[in-house]
């Protein structure tokens, strides 16, 4: 019955392999999450190895490496996969070597079609493969050549289908938003998508490491998360990117992730499970008890207020499964407990 698990010690030392995620997970923006660069030091001495997993196609695995190690954040080139990395891997596995492939997207896409022995054209009536990605200065011209190619039967791979992308400026038009253009004009959306939640870059990712126990940190439910349950692997869902614990309340069951963490840090601790203790309707984690009483979800005792938060999430989750309980938003717990800890 229980959705979220525990871990004695710290979490890392588990598991074999962390995917982790980059904005709102390592970074946020161009800002290092305060506690990323302790934790991706001591990963090593956890026997936890590091996979930086990111959507983002239009910069290389060195470009990214050498931007956290700027952060003082330990990596490595080759400890970064690139959702153009995977759309090269796809269409060399699909199309073989020497294919002709429309580039749509950054440099870093461009090299690495190359660099899967692919050939790269410009001419959208010769491409038999189309690699899409999304940079500031693609223009009506790049998508109408794109959307020619596949219409005349080019495989059309998508880097991702992400919606936004953040900026300073709040979120703007993402990859997604400009393939929702294409597809208009198609008729029909990408042959197949490489990153985040598709099970394309989680292969990827694993198959450095064959056999390995791998976690997937994130901070965004339904690309993360989601992609690490359709992928079979445990998943942390921290809350220093775009969902607060309140909003975690209401996931949908694709998007519930194993373990919960403030941060990255929570990759070096230990978590509590919650226990149900033979009961239906209460669920207790390290000091709180949370109880559904009718359509209300009460929460007594005190403690450390990430098990709060635990004890919320798995009877919040269990009675939407279970007893037909529907928030439509994130229900609110009530209780003095409660309000002590939604006022904090």
């Amino acid at each position: 019955m229980t959705r979220l698990k525990g871990a004695p010690e710290a979490l890392a030392g588990a598991y074999d392999q962390a995917l982790l995620d980059l904005d709102g997970v390592v970074y946020l923006l161009s800002q290092p999450i305060p506690e990323a660069a302790a934790t991706l030091a001591a990963l090593p001495g956890l026997d936890c190895d590091p996979v930086f997993v990111t959507n983002n196609a239009s910069r290389s695995p060195q470009t990214v490496a050498e931007a956290l190690r700027g952060m003082d954040i330990p990596a490595e080139d080759t400890q970064v996969l690139t959702s153009a990395q995977v759309v090269a891997e796809i269409l060399r596995e699909r199309l073989g070597e020497g294919a002709r492939i429309l580039v749509t997207g950054s440099e870093a896409l461009r090299v690495a079609v190359e660099s899967q022995g692919l050939v790269a054209t410009t001419d959208p009536k010769a491409a038999q493969g189309i690699g899409y990605g999304m940079i500031p200065s693609l223009t009506w011209r790049d998508l109408a050549d794109l959307t020619i190619a596949a219409r005349n039967g080019a495989l059309w791979v998508a880097t991702n289908l992400d919606a936004t992308l953040p900026t300073p400026d709040g979120p703007l038009p993402g990859t997604g938003a400009l393939a929702g253009a294409i597809s208009t004009a198609l008729g029909r959306g990408p042959d197949i998508v490489a990153g985040k939640p598709e099970p394309g870059i989680y292969r990827s990712a694993l198959a450095r490491k064959p056999g390995a126990r791998a976690v997937m940190v994130g901070d965004r439910p339904d690309s993360d998360i989601e992609g690490a349950n359709r992928a079979g692997i445990d998943s942390l869902l921290v809350f220093t990117g775009v969902v607060s614990p309140r909003e975690a309340l209401a996931l949908p069951p694709e998007q519930r992730p194993t373990y919960l963490g403030w941060s990255l840090a929570a990759l070096t601790e230990s978590h509590p499970e919650p226990d149900w203790n033979d009961a239906v309707d209460r669920i207790e984690c390290g000091g709180w008890t949370a109880a559904l009483d009718g359509k209300e979800i009460r929460l007594s005792g005190q403690g450390a207020e990430l098990d709060a938060w635990r004890a919320l999430c798995e009877l919040s989750w269990a009675a939407a499964d279970m007893t037909g309980y529907e928030p439509t938003s994130a229900p609110i717990p009530v209780g003095e407990a409660a309000e002590k800890l939604l006022s904090a």
